[in-house]
């Protein structure tokens, strides 16, 4: 049996609810879970989350990366139904790394936020700090090398997750993670300018930072894709 096959699911939860009631344990935990997990599995699923990357994260449950979109009523929202590349530049995300294996993501300032234990997204400029909400800190899915979750710094124990409709998942604060909580990280750009991961016509993609699309345009533009 492997080493993730002998571990109880129960025990592993148990002991991560002990540590979030120490302080900085939950993030020593997933610090030591983050790198137990490397090192087993040969392979780091943080590996882009690097200062100035532009990423797409990816929900293993609707199959889709989590984009922006405009509600009805002019707000702006998220779902997990967007499209993979640089092309849907509303699902693209930049990176701002803080400490202890925590991450903010803002789509040209517009930010991934989970608030009052909703799934949002927190609009701000360009020079204001990013909000708390926003914070979140970043734990391997144990046995994965690819898989991650994404955990409130400011609310412990919400999750971002979305369902298979790619719709915010209702309880996102939840004792075990499921596959809907599950996310993988797809590199668009890199922001140091070492690589270049996504070539189109042999020059790299740039991160478009335009309105997003209203939520009908978004879903209609997929429905017509799923049809040809």
């Amino acid at each position: 049996m492997s080493f993730f096959g002998s571990l109880s699911k129960k025990a592993v939860e148990k002991v991560y609810d002990l540590a979030s009631k120490v302080e900085g344990g939950r993030d020593y935990l997933t610090s030591a879970t983050n790198t137990v997990n490397t090192l087993v599995k040969g392979s780091d699923p943080r590996v882009h989350l690097k200062h100035g990357n532009v990423i797409q994260l990816f929900s293993r449950s609707s199959g889709r990366t989590i984009q922006i979109v405009m509600s009805k009523t002019n707000q702006l929202i998220c779902n997990a139904i967007g499209g993979t590349g640089s092309y849907y530049s509303n699902a693209c995300w930049m990176v701002i790394p803080t400490q202890n294996d925590r991450y903010y993501f803002h789509n040209n300032y517009n930010y991934l936020a989970i608030k009052y234990g909703q799934i949002v997204i927190i609009p701000l400029s360009m020079h204001q700090y990013p909000p708390p909400e926003a914070e979140f800190r970043v734990q391997d899915v144990l046995g994965s090398a690819h898989a991650i979750y994404l955990e409130s710094v400011r609310t412990p124990g919400c999750f971002i997750g979305f369902n298979w409709d790619g719709e915010p998942c209702n309880e996102i604060k939840i004792e075990t993670r499921e596959k809907f909580a599950q996310l993988e990280i797809h590199l668009i750009a890199d922001g140091s300018g070492g690589i270049q991961p996504e070539l189109i016509n042999t020059r790299v993609e740039t991160f478009d930072t335009s309105a997003p699309p209203s939520y009908w345009e978004a879903t209609n533009g997929l429905n017509n894709q799923s049809t040809t």
